[in-house]
């Protein structure tokens, strides 16, 4: 199955060190560590979900009127978005909105963003930044370490070029981990899984391709976007 947008992107080979400096082991270059906390799911879902727990200042829990949690401000918009321009699109927990996929090893709930027209979707930047029960879409420690190492170890002007290269490297991870989830299930293996890293992405990949009178060019689609960021509990 194809893998989408900055998952395409080639690969970039980089040598990780042996020796990690305390500095790499304890923080990130730009993000300050929030706690986690736990969704308040409806009475006919488990109790804590392992994709909704909050990860960066976007990861506020928002609810709406009739009553849904969303797990940040983007997936919120998403779904609003896909209500207004995916005909007959309805938001249905656990049918085509937050379905559960399976149980990660400590029995938290898995689930998938949305179902569109019988193809999985995610809205999930990649995250390059730890918290207390993860790093990040990291394959592990060891990986996340090495990144921190090499990150504090570049010139200012090279950063930005090696963090493009590891947002594709950790989507990669972060694609084959959902896909490898829904191939061991009865009903989720033969579906499409598209995961959208950016709204741009989302624009292109779920709307263009299911919507109707979508918004003609992807700035008056930002537009729209930020609008509704904006309209959402701070």
């Amino acid at each position: 199955m194809k893998l989408h947008s900055a998952a395409n992107l080639v690969d970039v080979s980089t040598e990780w060190p042996d020796s990690f400096s305390q500095e790499s082991r304890d923080s990130h270059p730009h993000r300050r560590h929030k706690p986690k906390k736990r969704e308040h799911f409806p009475h006919n879902q488990d109790p804590e979900t392992e994709d909704c727990l909050v990860d960066s200042e976007d990861d506020v829990q928002v609810s709406s009127p009739n009553g849904i949690q969303f797990c940040s401000r983007s997936e919120a918009i998403c779904a609003e978005l896909l209500q207004r321009y995916v005909p007959h699109f309805e938001l249905q927990n656990g049918l085509t909105f937050q379905v559960p996929i399976g149980r990660d090893q400590r029995g938290n709930v898995l689930a998938v963003d949305f179902l569109v027209d019988g193809v999985l979707f995610e809205y999930h930047p990649a995250r390059l930044f730890k918290n207390r029960r993860r790093f990040g879409d990291f394959l592990n420690k060891q990986e996340y370490r090495a990144y921190t190492q090499m990150y504090h170890s570049l010139r200012r002007e090279q950063r930005e070029f090696f963090q493009e290269a590891m947002r594709a490297r950790v989507t990669r991870n972060y694609y084959a981990k959902r896909r490898a989830i829904l191939d061991q299930h009865p009903t989720y293996r033969r579906m499409e899984l598209v995961v959208a890293t950016t709204p741009e992405e989302f624009y292109a990949l779920i709307l263009k391709r299911f919507g109707k009178n979508v918004p003609r060019s992807v700035e008056r689609f930002m537009a729209i976007f930020e609008e509704l960021r904006s309209s959402l509990p701070a």
